[in-house]
C-alpha cells in the first residue's frame, strides 16, 4: 500500500528529475535538475532492504519494495518541501536481450535534416529492430512476451559518410544504426506494479548498463576502446563503446 500523500505540499516541477535506483541490497532516490546538459543533485535518500525482498536484481517481494521506494520517497519530499509523482527508473540487465538493426531513409532532394526526420529515422529503425527480434523468438518457439526497454545509436550515416549528428545537415539519404534492447514483460511489470503501489508515475524506464555508461563516459571518451562494468550485489552490467558508439 502505497505511502499518503501530503497534500499539503506543493506539486512536483516540471525541472526536477526524480530517479529510483532499485537494488538488490539497497533503493537510492535521487532528485535533481538539468541545467546546461549537466544534472545537480539536490537530494538523495537511501533505504536498505531487511529482508530478501530482491533476487539478483530482479523484484521478488513487490509489497516490501513499494514499501521501501515510498519511504525514500516521503523523506525526499520532507526535505524538499514539494510532492514527487513522476520516476525514472532503470531495470537490471539479468534478462537483458539485444538485437541490432539498421534503417534508411531516402529525402526528396537535398533536405534539412530536422528533429521530425530524425524521429522517423528512429522509429524505423526501432521497427526493424523488433521485427528481427520477434522472428528470432517465433524461430526458438519463444513465446515469451519482450518489451522493449531502451536503445543505443551506434552510428548515423549520411549519403553513406559515417556521422555522429544529422541535425541540421543536407544530404539525401540517411541511415541510423542502433542497438535495441529488450526485456522479459514481468521484469518490466513488476517495476511498474511497485512504482504504482509506491503512489508514483514511471515517465521513463531504461536499463543500468545504459544509463551507468550514459552518466560515467562522456560521448568523447568513447572514440576510445572502453568497456564499462557496474559490479551490483545482485548483477553486474556491461556495455561497450568505441568509435565514439556504444556497440554492445
Amino acid at each position: 500500500m502505497a505511502e499518503e500523500q501530503n497534500t499539503a505540499l506543493k506539486p512536483q516541477p516540471e525541472a526536477a528529475v526524480f530517479a529510483l535506483d532499485i537494488g538488490t541490497r539497497s533503493i537510492i532516490g535521487m532528485v535533481g535538475t538539468v541545467h546546461d546538459g549537466k544534472v545537480d543533485i539536490i537530494a538523495i535518500e537511501k533505504e536498505e532492504h531487511t529482508e530478501r525482498a530482491m533476487i539478483d536484481g530482479q523484484i521478488e517481494n513487490i509489497g516490501r519494495v513499494s514499501l521501501l521506494a515510498g519511504r525514500v520517497k516521503k523523506r525526499l519530499e520532507e526535505k524538499l518541501g514539494f510532492q514527487l509523482k513522476r520516476v525514472c527508473v532503470a531495470a537490471a540487465g539479468r534478462a537483458l536481450r539485444t538485437k541490432r538493426a539498421d534503417y534508411e531513409l531516402t529525402l526528396p532532394g537535398p533536405k534539412l535534416i530536422d528533429d521530425e526526420i530524425i524521429s522517423r529515422l528512429g522509429a524505423g529503425a526501432i521497427s526493424r529492430a523488433e521485427e528481427l527480434f520477434d522472428a528470432e523468438n517465433a524461430a526458438q518457439n519463444d513465446s515469451r512476451r519482450f518489451y522493449l526497454a531502451g536503445y543505443t545509436v551506434c552510428q548515423y550515416y549520411l549519403d553513406q559518410y559515417m556521422i555522429s549528428s544529422l541535425k541540421d545537415h543536407r544530404g539525401k539519404t540517411i541511415k541510423a544504426d542502433l542497438i535495441a534492447t529488450f526485456l522479459p514483460s514481468e521484469v518490466v511489470e513488476s517495476l511498474y506494479t511497485t512504482m504504482n503501489k509506491a503512489g508514483l508515475d514511471v515517465v521513463s524506464i531504461t536499463l543500468e548498463p545504459i544509463a551507468a555508461i550514459n552518466a560515467a563516459i562522456p560521448e568523447n571518451l568513447r572514440l576510445l576502446n572502453l568497456v564499462m562494468v557496474d559490479i551490483g550485489a545482485g548483477t553486474s552490467d556491461i556495455a561497450v563503446c568505441t568509435g565514439g558508439s556504444v556497440i554492445g
